[in-house]
């Protein structure tokens, strides 16, 4: 298993080719402003499944997700010719480290509850059965700190609080070419006891011979406990009135906690009175042990035993409450136009932790732009977790070859400072389409590995594409302040944003005209800066696919940071601001 949120394909304001510009020199070191170690022989590239997990803290009454994380990683060797290393060739592990921000000590070691902080039940007894919580809904029994799969567990599993031991990623995966820790039993309670839904874990790799730190990067786990169903199911919500119920009222109306209890038994209760059922007394109940979820199929084997008589957990979250309407007034409770505070974000991380907080949600793109409404969701034909919106749904194509089409079958194409910019698209399926089904077509290139999502799919050199772009919904860069999750793209290249610098896998690059992502140029080099004139004369509509029909510049050929662009032999320069769109007369004229 590695995923527990809806994935969502990269549309992102600066995809990896419109990092166009130059540098000092050819050696790929960068320019002044990426901090680029040179001297570095190896390169972590190390990043989450899905950008958010989500799980319960408690797990005394019904659970839908328990805590577990998954984060992946590349091991580099640099050179001219860059090298994926195997697990023969090195380890990896992970320990936990502070906020990116140096005003806070928040660090995540341990999900257990100790010296007075309390962050889950996970691990605790049952006082009805005498089993663990966790056994009771899940049939195995791991350890505190340590996570239902694989054995994975928390850095500060031996002596929690104190210590943090580096953990070892669980397997390695030859067909991707990356470790993986599946099932960190991270929660979004840091050791101090205080919320922080981004902990930083730092993952490093070392020489299997003598120990020694080859490279390391600092990752976010994000992890977010806000799927708590009481904005409906609380007492007096409308989710909690129905003739013939006794709903309960929490012990204590002015705690938390006891509020969030009531809703959870008000929603047994009400199952128990709309379905022939008797979870009330069931205690604790796992919802995905009647209502298949593909998140919870550790195995892959498919709905079984009593998942076979029910819809599944997707059909019946989003499909039965998409229907929903309000008693007093007869509207939708979740209108089918409705904000993400009115719809997703009843449910979904969102109220307090930014799922959406990548280059999309910056751009404004939200979660019914790419999965459509909760009935679309919910559709019997939509397969949960694995019919998603796909890269080339929306980024269809480039300015010369766009594989979309008559761009008027699709609504709300992306408009860029007032003008429809003809390369990306807004929306990820068609318009009138009530499955909301993705937009698949062939031959972009930006288009995902063949029956992939992205968050699985490689790209440039074997590379996963999230390790470029960032994880799925914290696509870089980051705008929300509170994450930690920019810290990844700036210690790799010295600025957040797609990681665009050649000089952070390679110590030396032949020229070339598409050998990089996407069919980039070399960048931030002075020789392309020199010489690029030479390569328009073979091919035109080369350079005119990202930098326009008429060379005037697109959204992909914007810059990604502040750049010094060469114009002339004799070292003249000019300085381009992050974000310019790259056009011929920045430099010169026009070419005839």
């Amino acid at each position: 298993m590695d995923s527990f949120s809806k994935v969502i394909t990269t549309l992102i304001i600066s995809i990896s080719i419109a990092a166009c510009g130059g540098g000092d020199d050819d050696d790929v070191e960068g320019s002044t402003l990426n901090e680029i170690d040179a001297s570095k022989t190896h390169q972590v590239l190390a990043f989450n499944d899905l950008g958010m997990h989500c799980a319960d803290l408690d797990y005394s009454t019904f659970v839908i997700l328990p805590p577990f994380n998954v984060v992946h990683a590349h091991v580099i060797e640099k050179g001219a010719e860059p090298r994926i290393l195997s697990s023969l060739e090195v380890d990896v592990d992970y320990k936990a480290v502070e906020d990116a921000d140096l005003l806070s000590d928040s660090i995540n070691t341990t999900s257990q509850n100790q010296s007075g902080v309390w962050k889950t039940n996970f691990w605790d007894i049952n006082p009805d059965s005498g089993n663990t919580y966790v056994f009771d809904l899940f049939g195995i029994d791991p350890q505190p700190d340590e996570g239902l799969a694989f054995g994975q567990t928390m850095p500060g599993i031996l002596n929690p609080y104190t210590a943090n031991d580096p953990q070892a990623f669980n397997h390695f995966d030859p067909d991707k070419m990356w470790f993986a820790a599946d099932g960190i039993p991270i929660l979004p309670i840091d050791d101090a006891g205080e919320p922080n839904p981004y902990p930083l874990m730092q993952v490093s790799a070392s020489n299997p011979a003598n120990g020694d730190i080859l490279a390391s990067q600092d990752v976010v786990l994000p992890v977010a406990s806000e799927a708590d169903c009481q904005n409906c199911h609380a007492i007096g919500e409308v989710g909690a009135i129905r003739d013939g119920v006794d709903f309960v009222f929490p012990e204590d109306d002015t705690d938390a906690n006891s509020i969030l209890q009531a809703a959870k038994i008000n929603i047994l209760l009400l199952h128990d009175a709309k379905h022939p059922t008797d979870l009330f007394n069931q205690q604790p109940v796992l919802c995905a042990g009647c209502h298949y979820s593909v998140a919870l199929d550790l195995a892959g084997t498919g709905p079984a035993g009593e998942q076979l008589a029910h819809d599944k957990m997707s059909q019946v979250m989003h499909g039965h409450h998409g229907e929903l309407t309000d008693p007093a007034t007869g509207d939708l409770l979740f209108p089918t136009d409705g904000t993400l505070e009115e719809t997703c974000y009843q449910c979904h991380p969102g109220k307090t932790t930014k799922c959406l907080r990548g280059a999309m949600g910056n751009a404004g793109i939200v979660c019914q732009d790419c999965h459509g409404g909760m009935l679309a969701v919910g559709n019997e034909t939509r397969e949960p977790w694995l019919d998603e919106p796909r890269c080339e749904s929306c980024h269809t194509g480039d300015a010369v070859n766009n594989l979309a089409g008559d761009m008027d079958t699709v609504v709300n194409a992306l408009d860029v400072d007032g003008n429809t910019d003809g390369i990306r698209l807004r929306q990820a399926w068609y318009e009138g389409d009530l499955t909301a089904t993705p937009i698949t077509e062939t031959g972009s290139i930006f288009a995902e590995d063949d029956n992939q999502l992205y968050r699985n799919s490689l790209g440039h050199g074997g590379v996963a594409c999230e390790a470029c772009h960032g994880s799925t919904h914290a696509i870089w860069p980051i705008a929300n302040p509170d994450a930690n999750d920019n810290e990844a793209a700036k210690q790799l290249q010295g600025y957040s944003g797609t990681i665009i610098e050649c000089g952070v896998c390679h110590t030396s690059l032949p020229l070339t005209p598409d050998g990089g992502p996407h069919g980039m140029h070399n960048v931030n080099s002075s020789s392309w800066n020199l010489e690029h004139e030479d390569f328009y004369e073979d091919n035109p509509n080369a350079c005119k696919a990202c930098h326009g029909l008429n060379l005037e510049g697109t959204v992909l050929s914007r810059t990604a940071t502040d750049r010094q662009l060469y114009r002339d032999d004799d070292g003249d320069k000019i300085s381009v601001p992050k974000g310019t769109p790259i056009s011929c007369t920045l430099c010169h004229g026009y070419p005839d």
